[in-house]
């Protein structure tokens, strides 16, 4: 790079750390009073991008920076591999250890790899620091207000989670039975870039979590040099529902088709308005309260209509009775049966 290029560079990449600061305040360690207001966020997310772009061409590959990069690429895959084998054992423990059938509706078991600064600490200092002229740490602190806040959220690195139903578990159920298998890393390389320094960096196998890092994240690669705190996360969440008259989650499933008609029936009896008919107030329950169930079937499936928004990609669902209930009480029966055996496919 010829030295008026990379001065050019340099200086408006300098800029727009500038601009960042005078948005965030220099105290970004602790202040995230900016994260309130969208137009601020924005501003930050639209200069954070920029500062990525141009770091990412004044990237050189020294020796010492091939070098850097060959350790956080191993120790991102190693870190990659630790998740997955993690995460299923922490899946086959919770099955025979901690899940319960009688209250579990649902039970999500977890992994994920994040870049978490943590302090000073977290930005691994390298000779050429002063040939970039940025301010690594203050930058990493802000993007991490910045996805982390409740408007804008950073995914994780890699991230992985079973599943499968823990009714459905045999102990002898390999990884990929329990699809909790690392698919991204097969050995085969992930490296991109378009810049020509970065030809350098062409031998290595590149994982997946710096492809990640460099190519849907705000990080250049100067920056994924000098990370230096990663962590990984299993989690285990159980999950229990009930409506308040005690129903469970898809109480549906597993009622008799009497007890399905009665529980309509008597909400709509306690919940109406006088001039509302108990057939109307059904239809309009029902379509209510089985709305995201409609939004998650196929259109494919007799009695279902689907339609897109004008001018948008939004595909609607609507199922429709043979005999509804919103024009005539008399239908009641014939309504709840026939929503009873949809519901239930």
């Amino acid at each position: 790079m010829k030295n008026k290029e990379y001065t050019h560079l340099r200086e408006q990449m300098q800029k727009i750390e500038e601009k960042i600061l005078a948005i965030t305040g220099k105290n970004v360690e602790f202040n995230m009073e900016w994260t309130s207001s969208q137009r601020k966020r924005e501003q930050v997310e639209r200069l954070i991008w920029k500062r990525k772009h141009l770091l990412d061409k004044m990237f050189v590959a020294t020796p010492e920076e091939v070098v850097r990069m060959e350790q956080v690429n191993n120790r991102l895959f190693e870190l990659t591999q630790r998740m997955y084998a993690r995460t299923e054992v922490v899946y086959r423990r919770m099955v025979t250890a901690t899940y319960d059938p009688e209250f579990d509706d649902d039970v999500e078991v977890e992994g994920s790899l994040r870049f978490s600064p943590n302090g000073h600490s977290s930005v691994l200092p390298m000779a050429n620091d002063d040939y970039y002229g940025s301010e690594f740490y203050e930058m990493f602190c802000i993007i991490d207000w910045l996805y982390t806040c409740e408007h804008l959220k950073l995914e994780e690195v890699e991230s992985c989670w079973c599943l499968r139903s823990p009714a459905d578990y045999r102990p002898e159920m390999t990884c990929e039975e329990l699809r909790i298998k690392d698919d991204l890393n097969d050995g085969t390389t992930w490296y991109e870039s378009v810049q020509p320094a970065a030809e350098k960096l062409s031998h290595l196998c590149i994982c997946h979590a710096v492809h990640d890092l460099s190519f849907h994240k705000p990080y250049s690669i100067p920056d994924i040099l000098r990370m230096n705190d990663f962590c990984v996360e299993v989690k285990v969440t159980h999950q229990h529902w009930e409506e308040q008259d005690g129903s469970g989650w898809k109480w549906w499933e597993r009622c008799s088709f009497e007890e399905f008609r009665d529980k309509f029936v008597r909400e709509a009896e306690q919940n109406r308005a006088p001039q509302i008919r108990l057939g109307q107030e059904i239809a309009n329950r029902t379509r209510q309260y089985f709305h995201d169930y409609l939004e998650d079937i196929s259109a494919d499936i007799p009695g279902v209509e689907s339609w897109k928004e004008p001018f948008s990609d939004k595909v609607h669902y609507h199922w429709r009775p043979q005999k509804d209930c919103f024009y005539s009480d008399e239908n009641i029966d014939d309504y709840l049966r026939e929503l009873y055996e949809f519901v239930k496919k």
